[in-house]
C-alpha cells in the first residue's frame, strides 16, 4: 500500500512540474478546406506552442490555451497584429480570428517572457502563405 502511495505522489508531482523538458510533440495541422470556419487550438505549456506552426483559412479562429501550472505566458505577434498579455492561470485562452485581409500572410509569433527559449509559433492564412520565419 505505501508503495502505491508514494508511486502516485510521485506521478502527481511529475505532471505538476509540466512533466519537464520544455519540449512537446511536433505535430502537423494539415489545411482546413477553403471557405473553412471553425476553431483550431493550440496549447501553451512550459515553454512551448504545440502544434508550433498551424494553417487556417480566413475566418477561422486559432485559440491558445494554457496547460498545466506554468503561467506568465504570452502569445504576441511580432508584427503587432495580437497580443494576449499575460495568460495566468491553468485553462486560460487567447483567441484570434483571421479575417480575409489576412490570406496569403503568416504570422510569427512568440511568449514575450520565453522567447530567448524558443518559445514561439506561426500562423499562416491561407493556401498562399509563405513559410515562417526561421526558428517559428
Amino acid at each position: 500500500m505505501l508503495r502505491k502511495i508514494f508511486l502516485i505522489a510521485g506521478v502527481a508531482a511529475w505532471t505538476a512540474c509540466g512533466g519537464g523538458g520544455g519540449s512537446s510533440p511536433t505535430e502537423n495541422k494539415t489545411s482546413p478546406p477553403a471557405g473553412a470556419t471553425g476553431t483550431v487550438n493550440v496549447q501553451v505549456g512550459d515553454n512551448f506552442f504545440s502544434p508550433q506552426s498551424v494553417r487556417v483559412q480566413p475566418g477561422q479562429t486559432v485559440q491558445w490555451m494554457l496547460v498545466g501550472q506554468m503561467t506568465n505566458h504570452t502569445v504576441t505577434d511580432t508584427g503587432g497584429a495580437f497580443d494576449s498579455g499575460f495568460l495566468d492561470h491553468s485553462g486560460a485562452t487567447f483567441s484570434h480570428t483571421f479575417g480575409s485581409g489576412d490570406s496569403g500572410k503568416t504570422f510569427n509569433y512568440q511568449c514575450q517572457t520565453h522567447a530567448s527559449l524558443g518559445m514561439k509559433g506561426s500562423v499562416q492564412v491561407g493556401a498562399n502563405a509563405p513559410p515562417p520565419s526561421p526558428g517559428y
